[in-house]
């Protein structure tokens, strides 16, 4: 499961006198185990930061993700086919 709760990323410029450019404002989103989900938007609105937030390449300057992980392979049947 992966919960995002009200995420805010802001990046500063700091080669253009520190303009501040806000990417994420308050997002959330939760996807629940065994759904597939799609993150569809204009360039620059936001998609590869919440990427990179999920794996921790980029910390949130607000809110909170939560992921929880299964292990699916321990399940009957679903281990790697032949």
């Amino acid at each position: 499961m992966i919960h995002v709760e009200n995420v805010s990323k802001t990046f500063v410029l700091h080669q253009q006198n520190g303009v501040r450019l806000p990417v994420l404002q308050n997002a959330s989103l939760k996807v629940n185990s065994g759904e597939c989900v799609v993150l569809h938007g204009h360039s620059g609105s936001g998609k590869s930061t919440l990427l990179r937030s999920l794996y921790a390449n980029y910390l949130p300057d607000e809110g909170h993700i939560h992921i929880r992980h299964a292990d699916e392979w321990g399940r009957p049947g679903s281990g790697p086919r032949a």
